[in-house]
């Protein structure tokens, strides 16, 4: 996702949605345009921290 795909308005009520649909969405920083793609700073640690409480309800 990048910068210029963030900022249009079907994004944040995208976001908005899926939340209220129970969709966990952690704080990942859209990249530039063109500028590769942000893979290599996704927040690994963020998403487990998100699905540890699924994790252990359904232990």
């Amino acid at each position: 996702m990048n910068s210029a795909q963030a900022a249009h308005p079907a994004y944040a009520e995208s976001l908005r949605k899926l939340r209220a649909m129970g969709v966990l969405i952690g704080s990942y920083e859209p990249h530039r345009p063109k500028a590769g793609g942000g893979a290599d700073r996704f927040h690994w640690e963020e998403a487990l921290d998100l699905l540890a409480p699924r994790v252990a309800a359904r232990a």
